[in-house]
């Protein structure tokens, strides 16, 4: 098996004890042999002391020697017990030889006996022992068999001067087939991917599971300075071997993953640092969408996320979290129809720490539910501020993929607006096509629930990933908003601005509005007024401002008319 499991724990056969343990052993008989006999012999005979002591040195053989040499031990007991050992001191009377044979008999009999208990104990404890590090699922080795492995191989490559490689892989989107398959459907999935695996490996290397997802290949004497491309090459042999679809519970599922791997010494000193450090790049590999990466000592260590996410809950019932606002404007005429709400951290010493800093620990570790509520919150407290002021801006706020899973979230979304006494209609969910791609069968049902409350919908940076058009007529969207990656460029970049045009026909032909991401200069304003843009969002514009900027931005920005009733939808 190229996983290398097998059989663990000592074994009482005689080939799977060592030369010296063995010759220690083979002393340990006779000595017990004499020490049995010795006290029959000085005592006058068998009569006096009968040696059934005797039995003690094949019992001892079975348990340490194995068949073969109980069977010595015993028969020599029965010679030493027999012609060796006479009836009585006074006169030297000897044994009959019916009498020590059948001696001879019962100390084989025992020694047998004792070995084939030795023999099924010991097979019992190699079952649970073999269990205790052996995955239930997949029949892999596990967390404590790999963590064992992975001492003795860095000890031995240590010694050695040899290099060894643990490449840590955890499959993409698992958690969306349990939840839209059930568990019995991941389990499947997890067992024939594991039978995969297997096949991806050397035959001195070790696959094991390490739990839930995750995958652990350790590889081992590989020649200092050229680890990285037999780690490429074994990835690449996993890629191939996931690309052919897994057929489970009746659906054709295609399965990727992301692998990270640190290689001892160059990037560990010790095994619980080799480890480590291939998580760390694993979430390298995810987070950047290479789906392999080197551990690379700038990276952020798993450690330094779990901190990361306790302060940030911290921050959260500290209130240490800002909301600033970002003006979405009329082209024509620079009226501000909305404004997007984004986080921000301001720590003690008041910097403040951007949303990509640590948005994505906060996705990763689940704090991200906090952050949301929390958001939401102080949204709708200021929306409520903006409103007894006579501003009503339609208020943009983002929502994340692990959000819109929640049990009931359109209801409580909606409910926290109305506990504030204000109109659904004025917030705007701002959401990535991957928000909703990635689980459809589950989150469309959430958007048209929030649909349903009142609460406009907007597809936020559309064009930037692998935007799916049929998808787009599936979903109940308002707005979208156009990625700043299709202006970056224009006028110049003719394709561009082609695919800006065609956009804006689709959103028109929808019955959509369209927001221009990123608008930057002066030009760009020029061209999107000419293709009949009318809304834009960007620094060129406005740079997102605290409350108390934004408050002024929207008396100076909102006509004189508007400021004294709901603003109407954007379109």
């Amino acid at each position: 098996m190229a996983s290398g499991l097998k059989a663990h724990g000592p074994s009482v056969d005689t080939e799977m004890v060592s030369s010296p343990s063995r010759a220690r052993y083979l002393v340990g008989v006779l000595i017990l042999l004499m020490a049995c006999w010795l006290p029959s012999a000085l005592a006058g005979g068998e009569t006096n002391l009968p040696p059934l002591a005797l039995a003690l040195p094949g019992i001892y053989a079975a348990l340490r020697l194995g068949a073969g040499a109980a069977l010595a031990a015993a028969v020599t007991a029965g010679v030493v017990a027999g012609p060796l050992t006479p009836a009585a001191i006074d006169p030297f009377e000897a044994q009959s030889a019916g009498e020590w044979l059948f001696r001879t008999a019962f100390f084989v009999i025992i020694a047998l006996g004792a070995h084939r208990y030795a023999r099924r104990l010991q097979r019992e404890t190699d079952r649970h022992h073999a269990q205790a590090r052996t995955d239930p699922l997949t029949g892999m080795a596990n967390r404590t068999m790999l963590d064992e492995r992975l001492a003795t191989a860095v000890r031995r490559a240590d010694r050695s001067g040899h290099a060894v490689a643990l490449a840590y892989l955890d499959l993409d989107d698992f958690k969306v087939v349990n939840d839209t398959l059930g568990h019995a459907a991941g389990d499947e999935l997890l067992t024939a991917v594991a039978e995969r695996l297997r096949g991806c490996a050397r035959a001195a290397d070790l696959v094991a599971r390490q739990g839930g997802d995750e995958f652990l290949f350790l590889l081992n004497d590989l020649t200092p300075g050229h680890s990285a491309p037999v780690a490429q090459a074994l990835f690449d042999r996993v890629q191939i071997a996931l690309d052919a679809p897994f057929a489970i519970a009746g659906a054709e599922l295609l399965i990727g993953a992301s692998m990270g791997v640190s290689v001892f010494p160059d990037d560990a000193p010790t095994a619980g640092a080799l480890r480590q450090h291939a998580d760390t790049a694993m979430y390298r590999a995810k987070e950047s969408g290479s789906t392999w990466a080197p551990y690379e000592a700038s990276a952020t260590a798993p450690t330094a996320r779990l901190t990361l996410a306790a302060r940030l809950r911290r921050a959260v019932r500290d209130d240490e979290l800002v909301l600033h606002y970002q003006p979405v404007v009329r082209l024509t005429d620079g009226c501000i129809m909305g404004v997007e709400a984004l986080v921000r951290w301001r720590r003690e010493d008041g910097t403040l720490v951007n949303p990509g800093d640590f948005i994505g620990v906060a996705e990763q570790t689940g704090v991200i539910d906090a952050v949301g509520d929390w958001v939401l919150e102080e949204l709708c407290r200021q929306a409520r501020v903006w409103g007894d002021a006579g501003l009503h801006p339609k208020c943009g706020i983002n929502v994340s993929p692990r959000q819109l899973r929640r049990a009931a979230f359109a209801e409580r979304f909606a409910g926290r607006i109305r506990d504030h006494g204000l109109d659904p209609q004025r917030f705007v969910v701002e959401l990535t096509e991957s928000a909703w791609t990635l689980d459809a069968e589950r989150t469309l049902p959430v958007l048209h629930a929030l649909r349903a409350t009142g609460v406009l919908l907007a597809l936020d940076d559309f064009g930037a990933g692998y935007s799916s058009l049929a998808r787009l007529l599936e979903l109940p969207v308002d707005v979208i908003k156009v990625d700043r990656s299709l202006l970056a460029g224009v006028p110049e970049r003719v394709a561009a601005v082609a695919v800006f045009e065609a956009i804006r026909g689709l959103a028109k032909a929808c019955g959509c509005d369209v927001v221009a991401e990123g608008v930057e200069t002066a030009e760009q304003l020029v061209l999107l007024e000419r293709l009949g843009c009318q809304l834009g969002q960007g620094y060129g514009i406005a740079r997102p401002a605290d409350a108390t900027v934004t408050t002024e931005r929207l008396r100076a920005g909102l006509e004189p008319g508007r400021r004294q009733a709901p603003a109407a939808a954007l379109r």
